[in-house]
């Protein structure tokens, strides 16, 4: 990640899991059950006029490169997508949760329909990322990937025990990604809620 795009992300922020493993037999303490962001009645429609000739995806279209402050915020959103150095499995798990406690329907659709399964997710691993890091099936290191999402969603804050377990495996650069990543989908989520982005037909939106 160049400095210019660390810098954006973390002022974006402070502004506002591996190959399977066998079940976890660390009898690590179930976590707090983590509060979903609140129901909320989705628009209608598209909230912002699309400017006219625009191209690309309706996401693009709504905050166009033309502007600065777009070309910025697509660079740092696609960053997180095509230069991770986690592997794109762990990268999943974090997307998938943070896109079911923020209620995001396009983000969801996209990565449970297409990412999730190319990075090495199977179906029944995605279903159960909506019940969270204490589901049984799970490896430790996924657990703690789960439980850094929420724990992130809920305190803005990585817990001692969570991040040891992280470190386990990442190195500094890739502990420091955890965050950004689940900090980047939160906002994406805003963005996606709050315009009222569709989702294309044929896909499937976060579970209620």
């Amino acid at each position: 990640m160049s400095k210019w795009t660390m810098n954006v992300a973390l002022a974006l922020l402070f502004g506002v899991g591996l190959a399977h493993e066998p079940a976890a037999q660390s009898g690590s303490k179930p976590s707090t059950p983590v509060k979903r962001v609140d129901r909320f009645t989705r628009p209608s429609g598209l909230r912002v006029k699309l400017p006219a000739n625009a191209s690309g995806t309706v996401p693009r279209q709504a905050c166009p490169t033309t502007s600065e402050s777009c070309q910025k915020f697509w660079a740092l959103a696609g960053h997180f997508l095509a230069n991770n150095t986690i592997p794109a499995r762990d990268r999943e798990l974090l997307v998938l949760r943070t896109a079911y406690l923020s209620r995001v329907d396009y983000e969801w659709a996209h990565h449970h329909d297409s990412y999730s399964t190319k990075a090495g997710l199977t179906v029944q691993d995605v279903s159960r990322v909506t019940q969270g890091p204490d589901a049984s099936g799970w490896a430790e290191f996924d657990r703690a990937l789960l439980r850094a999402a929420d724990e992130l969603h809920a305190n803005r804050f990585i817990s001692d025990s969570t991040w040891k377990t992280l470190a386990s495996r990442y190195d500094d650069h890739q502990l420091v990604e955890v965050v950004l990543t689940v900090g980047n989908y939160t906002m994406l989520g805003m963005y996606f809620n709050s315009l009222g982005v569709p989702i294309e037909a044929g896909l499937t939106g976060v579970p209620d």
